[in-house]
């Protein structure tokens, strides 16, 4: 059994927002406060340069589909949803909505750290 630190229940209650569920997230790592930080902390750095403009089809269709599966597992439903649309067809305003909910996102995360 994992003991949980005051700190990790700090931290979760600061990124907790309407763009990260933490309840939600926190279900999916079987209540695992540190786990569940560390693999948001992990998201920011794998996706703060993501430009999936730079992608040919199958590179975006394949981080697309992982990044849909791995914001709903944290919690991230606005991602989620966001990716969902341009699963249907990217666009301009699609893809600047998604840009503009990651980066807001990302930096939620960066300041529990």
């Amino acid at each position: 059994m994992q003991i949980q630190n005051s700190s990790d229940d700090l931290k979760l209650k600061l990124i907790n927002s309407s763009l990260i569920n933490t309840d939600i997230g926190l279900n999916y790592f079987n209540k695992n406060k540190t786990l569940y930080l560390k693999i948001l902390h992990s998201f920011t750095q794998r996706y703060e340069n993501l430009n999936l403009k730079s992608l040919e089809n199958e590179e975006l269709d394949r981080t697309l589909h992982t990044l849909k599966g791995l914001t709903l597992t944290l919690g991230m439903e606005p991602i989620t949803h966001s990716i969902k649309e341009l699963e249907q067809g990217i666009n301009i305003i699609n893809l600047r909505q998604f840009n503009k909910l990651l980066e807001k996102t990302l930096n939620i995360i960066r300041y529990i750290k």
